[in-house]
């Protein structure tokens, strides 16, 4: 007879901080210009770059986001404004397609409270894929702003590093002219520091999961890096990433469960689909099962990622003998931790090492795959990575739908 074993859960401390941070957060990106700084509109922003200006917020293409991931059929309106205005649905990010609706509605702009008009200064894009740069492109067509697509190689080692460190560059010198704004080296610096702080934390927020029984899930690690992605430069968000990592390695060392059972532990590969975020994981809940990580979830950590592909969370930043003193080091790091270190920006290409490591690493008895019709960059190599997890003696099941439009999603074939 097997034994299933009940551990002990409880609620996390640092839940309310989290939400706090995020509402602080959101209010910055509308509220910012008020307070005489910059509002961007972005996806994926080089934070400490734009720190240099001094204060700023950031804004999706798609503010409402969010909001309208829990109203699928709000979201579905927007998909269906892109598609009549000639940018039909897969062949773009999905994600993507729905910002456009937005724009085209005109919520970029739009106060979520007041309905005033809230413009942004300008379009700032780091190339994480190709349609986050195209959008990124009509973005600035759509809201008459200047933009500006931070190219990052995902190869080329030393010579993709000044590269990078060069449009960096080059990208500071474009916000000080299209902005007006003088630029202080020393708060780049301070951004750096705190950037590298906070996501190296993350690393080991999530390299505890390996732990037995785990303490976070898949749908638990999206809440809780959000105030790491939005804020990652700021003091109080490293106060904040110590304070999770501290509550997590407690619960590792007392046993305390993510939700009690554990019969078999899962790793999902891909993003989730954000309109139903929660679906995969309560039905994976309902037999005991854990989802304890995948890619997605660690890519707000930066790692140290040797030969085979293993990953292990790069060291802090006081634990590197590293002194930045001017414009060139902080950029020349950055530069280096987003090409060596940043697992975002290596989503294309060959995936078999990256899915059998992590599904070996994090003790998974499994993987678990979104064939996302609306990532093209995630579905790139998934196939060749699912044959050989089987061949491992890796158990893989799949389902297809799409991260952002729930008009690719059936609920029953997904369960099925």
């Amino acid at each position: 007879m097997t034994t299933v074993t009940q551990y002990p859960t409880r609620p996390w401390e640092c839940w309310d901080k989290m939400k706090e941070i995020r509402r602080k957060l959101f209010q910055l990106s509308w509220e910012v210009r008020d307070q005489g700084g910059v509002a961007i509109a972005t996806q994926q922003l080089p934070f400490p770059l734009v720190a240099g200006l001094g204060p700023f917020g950031r804004r999706l293409y798609g503010p409402y986001f969010a909001k309208a991931m829990r109203q699928p059929e709000i979201v579905t309106s927007y998909h269906e404004v892109a598609d009549t205005a000639g940018f039909p649905a897969q062949v773009m990010c999905s994600s993507m397609h729905h910002y456009l609706g937005e724009m085209l509605l005109g919520l970029t702009t739009k106060h979520p409270k007041t309905g005033e008009e809230c413009p942004v200064d300008f379009v700032l894009e780091t190339q994480f894929c190709h349609s986050a740069s195209k959008t990124a492109q009509l973005a600035g067509e759509f809201l008459g702003v200047p933009h500006f697509v931070l190219d990052v190689p995902q190869e080329g080692k030393e010579i993709a590093i000044e590269y990078t460190a060069a449009q960096m560059g080059e990208a500071i010198d474009w916000m000080v002219k299209v902005t007006g704004k003088e630029y202080h080296d020393e708060w780049l610096i301070e951004a750096t520091q705190n950037w590298w702080e906070t996501r190296t934390i993350w690393a080991r927020v999530c390299y505890a999961n390996q732990a037995v029984p785990a303490p976070l899930d898949y749908h638990l690690f999206h809440d809780l890096v959000i105030p790491c992605s939005l804020g990652g430069h700021e003091q109080e968000v490293v106060e904040y990433a110590e304070n999770v990592l501290a509550e997590v390695e407690d619960r590792v060392r007392e046993g305390i469960s993510v939700q009690g059972l554990e019969t078999c532990r899962l790793i999902h590969e891909g993003e989730p689909m954000w309109y139903a975020k929660s679906f995969v994981t309560d039905l994976l809940h309902r037999f005991g099962a854990v989802l304890v990580g995948g890619f997605t979830s660690f890519s707000g950590g930066l790692w140290n990622i040797d030969e085979e592909g293993h990953l292990t969370p790069a060291p802090r930043f006081g634990d590197l003998g590293v002194t930045l003193r001017s414009r060139e080091d902080a950029l020349n790091f950055l530069a280096r931790a987003y090409t060596d270190h940043a697992t975002i920006y290596r989503c294309q290409g060959s995936k078999v090492n990256e899915y059998l490591n992590r599904a070996r690493d994090w003790k998974g008895d499994g993987v678990v795959i979104h064939q996302d019709i609306g990532c093209r960059s995630q579905l790139a190599g998934v196939l060749e990575a699912e044959t050989a997890l089987k061949k491992e003696g890796i158990p893989v099941v799949t389902y297809e739908a799409s991260n952002g439009d729930p008009r690719d999603f059936t609920p029953e074939q997904v369960e099925e």
